[in-house]
């Protein structure tokens, strides 16, 4: 029984490997090129497609990425139509399958010739819009009734025979009768060709890349080639399946070697604008600036470490738009959002100056400016600039105002002590003439019965020059007086008047003519009384130092206050003087510079400042014949506000 059991199992063994083998072999001849192949084709079509799908969905949409992406899902779908085709034996199966064909390739047709016409942005328009409307033509055939719906390709099918291919492999052919109708899509491919060649031509003569003429050229060859190959399969000159899918490759190849090429490029512009970027930071750096950009969109701000640093931000700490507004000093919050507002609807560059509430609860001046970018529709979507530390300026014009307010100051008691005579003389008289009446008064009281008229009459005078001493006392408190700049409307001939009633006793001493023309309906200004009066005394008291020198018959000074264009009053101070030389005309403004014996070069420069703070400009002149005229130019209250 052991041997007859052992040589049972023997067979039974050899059995099992004989079905195994024979498994084996028709799972090879199942795997066959053509099984392998053609899913290869379509997952390498599906695969670029994809990427070029995520390309062209990219912000804005790259059309001519998404039509070439199309194409390639075209063609993969194309790559198992034609695998399909090679398996079927059946009529009724065989036709769907070729009207989907026959749609597919219209597909790929159309989406290549929009994605040359996009891609070159040149080309004939005509024979781009025959390409579709002659294939349309042909596929209508494919669903037609009755005869004249036999198809686009074959009149009628006579019978599928099986070739056997290379390698072993068998697939199945179909045969027929062609039809009249295959012409329409092959005069679509021709015409297609036609326009690919002459866009590839005309993009070649405009400058064009050669790695765009070379994929022109490519697409051309593509449906040269296929087209030809699917005419010698359908007339039965070649007994072989389709092969678009295949010759399709050529393009996929071409194209993704354009793409390598970008995604070398793009790499090389990163790293030049990561080297830029570093450079920039550098150069901000070492200048103490600091960049911003601010998606308006996605309402982020994106800063440079410099700039945070000067809002005391860290480095990974996210920043809105609403949190840049709460850094703000809450006095300036309102003129950068005004600021912004204006540059975000207008398209002006934003300028602004404001504090921010730094964490440790100091105070910062920042100084910023940038540009807004518009998209197509004119829609702002993105802000970029730079910000500056400024606190240290600001911390030195300060200063600077402290001593510019003290010079002022000092310059009023250099210009009172001059008239030490006439404020004596300006205070004797009503304080005489107070005594006077007062004793006129006693005069009127010892009489019997007492004048009261008469008294009344001398109280009203006392009272009157009573009145006249405290005004010069008051005018000359407000002229000691050291305070901040407060503009208001005035009277440039009111303030005239004062300033003629401290220099008439001066003017009289020197024997020098002092004019004053004003008309009496010239409108308000806008400036501080004190410290206008304090720019007419200097003015006056130079112009009498000028004309000190020459005959008593031309010792003149003219005041004169006239309109200056429709928003100013200007003001001039004329002498007949020698003069100043030309060449140091530049300099009378500047401080410390003067030509007399005796100055201090400090009332010119002080004057300078008040009119600049007052929002106008002032200027020397000498004149055509003799002497020399300083002019100013004042605001009309209303009309501007001083700086």
């Amino acid at each position: 029984m052991a041997p007859k059991n052992r040589i049972e199992k023997e067979s039974t063994t050899y059995v099992v490997k004989l079905r195994k083998r024979s498994y084996l072999y028709q799972l090879y001849c199942a795997m066959n090129w053509i099984t392998i192949t053609w899913p290869m084709v379509a997952a390498a079509c599906v695969t670029l497609g994809l990427i070029e799908l995520y390309i062209g969905l990219s912000q804005p949409p790259r059309r001519a990425r998404l039509l070439f992406a199309l194409s390639a899902f075209t063609v993969a779908i194309i790559s198992g139509l034609e695998l399909a085709l090679m398996r079927v034996d059946v009529l009724a199966a065989w036709w769907p399958l070729m009207r989907s064909m026959d749609i597919a390739v219209g597909v790929l047709i159309v989406s290549l010739t929009a994605f040359i016409w996009v891609r070159f942005d040149t080309g004939n328009r005509w024979l781009a819009l025959a390409v579709p409307v002659t294939y349309a033509a042909g596929l209508v055939f494919d669903y037609l009734p009755g005869p004249l719906g036999s198809g686009m390709t074959y009149q009628r099918i006579t019978g599928f025979r099986t070739v056997e291919t290379f390698g072993g492999a068998s697939i199945t052919v179909a045969e027929g009768v062609p039809t009249l109708c295959n012409v329409f899509p092959y005069l679509a491919v021709i015409i297609l060709i036609v326009f690919v060649v002459d866009a590839s031509v005309k993009l070649w003569r405009h400058g064009g890349s050669r790695q765009e003429a070379v994929l022109g050229c490519i697409v051309a060859a593509f449906f040269l080639v296929a087209g030809g190959q699917a005419a010698l399969v359908e007339t039965g000159f070649v007994e072989m399946p389709y092969m678009i899918s295949w010759i399709y490759l050529a393009i996929l190849v071409a194209m993704a070697n354009g793409l390598n090429a970008d995604v070398l490029a793009s790499a090389k512009l990163a790293d030049q604008l990561q080297e830029s970027e570093r450079r920039m930071d550098l150069a901000s750096a070492a200048a103490d600036l600091g960049m911003w950009s601010w998606d308006i969109a996605d309402d982020t701000i994106w800063a440079t470490e410099q700039a945070r640093s000067m809002f005391g931000i860290s480095a990974s700490e996210h920043i809105s738009f609403a949190q840049f507004q709460g850094m703000l000093h809450p006095e300036d919050r309102g003129a950068v959002d005004r600021a912004i507002e204006n540059a975000l609807t207008s398209g002006c560059s934003y300028e602004s100056e404001y504090r921010v509430s730094l964490p440790e609860g100091q105070v910062r001046w920042i100084a910023a400016r940038g540009q807004v970018q518009h998209d197509s529709r004119g829609k702002p979507i993105l802000m970029r600039g730079v910000v500056l530390d400024i606190s240290a300026r600001r911390d030195i014009e300060m200063e600077l105002q402290q001593l510019r307010s003290q010079l002022a100051h000092t310059g009023r008691i250099l210009i009172v002590e001059q008239f030490a005579s006439a404020l004596t003389h300006e205070l004797s008289q009503p304080l005489g003439a107070i005594l006077r009446n007062t004793e006129a008064a006693e005069l009127f009281l010892q009489r019997e019965p007492p004048d009261l008229d008469e008294l009344r009459t001398v109280l009203a005078d006392i009272q009157r020059d009573d009145k006249r001493a405290c005004g010069v006392i008051d005018g000359l408190r407000a002229l000691l007086k050291r305070g901040s700049f407060a503009p208001r409307a005035l009277s440039v001939r009111d303030e005239l008047a004062s300033v003629e009633t401290l220099v008439r006793n001066d003017a009289a001493r020197r024997k020098v003519k002092l004019v004053i023309d004003a008309d009496g309906d010239l409108p308000l200004v806008l400036g501080d009384p004190v410290h206008l009066q304090q720019v007419l005394l200097n003015l006056i008291l130079n112009g009498m130092d000028a004309v000190e020198n020459v005959a008593a018959a031309r010792r003149k000074v003219t005041v004169s206050v006239q309109r200056h264009g429709e928003g100013d009053i200007e003001v001039a101070v004329e002498d007949l003087g020698v003069g100043i030389a030309p060449e140091k005309r530049g300099q009378i403004f500047e401080p410390f510079f003067t030509s007399k014996a005796n100055g201090m070069g400090i009332g010119l420069s002080i004057s300078r400042t008040i009119i600049k703070a007052h929002g106008g400009r002032i200027w020397a002149e000498n004149n055509i014949d003799e002497g020399m005229t300083f002019r100013f130019t004042l605001p009309l209250a209303g009309a501007a506000k001083p700086t």
